[in-house]
């Protein structure tokens, strides 16, 4: 019978179950974790190759190259020069002309080396980041610095991935793991100059020490993330809120959070911050091109009105609402289904549900770039606890035979 005259279900037709039945034989589990793996670490290594070959000169490169400069450059003029020096030479001529000129703001602070110098501050405390750039910069140029970084953090991040599902036996979720890391923004920002997926490297190591029961050696990684990023509190205190709840690792996650708490006021302060509401100001409702002296009076609507900006932008223009909308609702069938997480998993899971909650109240940034550990985070502790199989399906043959009478 042809398929012209079994239109009705083309997916009967003979050919199609007789191509079904062999496929059904020829992956194994061996065959579909082996090429799980393949195409995870494909995924991986060109992510990695991609940020060294073809880097995307974003306007934030600057200022992170001016922070790792001002330990040998103090005059302003000369900074902005020589922080704009490398991307200009380095640039297509379109990229330069979107980092010059793109809009007013850029063009501002291309011009005016006060202006560019007044949004420092707001780098300065990524100290973590900073200080790896200005170690680097010392053998290698400034810009190439921030490029091997990328894309040595993309590297890690993705082998720490491809490790924990090796380890743990659910290797073949890399089908899965790698499409959402590319939907999260991981391609793109392992070509762009900025600490997000360099933060993920230690806050997916102190992730996984967690839930492996080693949570006084998660301690030092969580630190180095926060170090790295210092909005990392938000998640150290959602983690602490998660371990007094579910009653595991309470010491460990206090000093994390302790740490960072103390040190704080400290980064702050030897950095020049603005302070939160400036800095959330000019993030969330308005961009300043002199953060010289801007110190608005807080404003109840100006908040709200920043809060529902974040939230319309993540929905209009990311990815990671709708991949935790579906991962939350993945969370839920296994519980209803009686395959919930194990109990370290579980506090993780609601630790980085605490945290999602946390940073839109206090700082809504929306980018995916931002979310990426939490969301890469979840996903893979979501995988582990479902170990979803390609290969445990009944065979065509057998999904035609009739059900038994009865």
């Amino acid at each position: 019978m042809s398929l012209a005259e079994n239109i009705a279900t083309p997916v009967d037709w003979q050919p199609v179950r007789h191509l079904g039945s062999r496929l059904h034989v020829m992956l194994s589990p061996r065959v579909v974790r082996a090429a799980a793996i393949a195409v995870f670490s494909l995924v991986v290594l060109a992510t990695a190759v991609a940020a060294l070959v073809k880097p995307e000169y974003n306007w934030d490169m600057a200022p992170y190259i001016g922070v790792s400069l001002e330990d040998r450059i103090s005059d302003p003029v000369e900074l902005h020069r020589e922080a704009w020096a490398d991307i200009k030479a380095r640039a297509s001529e379109g990229q330069w002309y979107e980092l010059s000129e793109g809009n007013p703001y850029n063009a501002d602070l291309w011009q005016n080396p006060d202006h560019f110098v007044s949004q420092l501050p707001m780098y300065r405390v990524k100290v973590g980041y900073l200080h790896t750039l200005r170690l680097l910069d010392r053998v290698i140029e400034p810009v190439f610095a921030t490029i091997v970084v990328s894309s040595l953090s993309a590297l890690a991040v993705g082998l720490l991935l491809l490790f924990w599902m090796v380890r743990h036996g659910f290797a073949e979720s890399g089908l899965l793991l790698a499409p959402i890391l590319l939907l999260t923004g991981y391609f793109n920002m392992g070509m762009l100059a900025t600490p997000d997926l360099y933060m993920a490297t230690f806050g997916l190591a102190g992730i996984y020490l967690v839930v492996k029961n080693q949570p006084w050696a998660s301690v030092p990684f969580l630190v180095a993330m926060y170090l790295v990023r210092p909005d990392g509190i938000i998640f150290l205190f959602a983690l602490l809120l998660a371990a007094l709840a579910f009653g595991y690792a309470r010491l460990p996650m206090l000093a994390a959070f302790a740490v960072a708490v103390a040190s704080y006021p400290l980064i702050a302060q030897a950095a020049g911050h603005p302070g939160w509401w400036p800095h959330f100001y000019f993030s969330n409702i308005m961009l300043q091109n002199d953060m010289a002296g801007f110190a608005p009076a807080f404003s109840v609507i100006d908040y709200l009105r920043g809060v529902v900006r974040g939230v319309s932008v993540a929905l209009r223009m990311n990815n990671w609402p709708a991949i935790m909308a579906l991962l939350l609702l993945g969370w839920l069938m296994l519980v209803l289904n009686g395959r919930a997480p194990e109990r370290r998993a579980s506090m993780m899971l609601t630790a980085i549900v605490l945290c999602f909650l946390g940073k839109f109240v206090t700082f809504p940034l929306p980018d995916d770039r931002v979310y990426f550990m939490f969301v890469a985070a979840f996903a893979i502790i979501f995988l582990e606890a479902w170990k979803p199989s390609f290969t445990g399906l009944a065979s065509p043959r057998q999904a035609d035979q009739p059900a038994p009478a009865g």
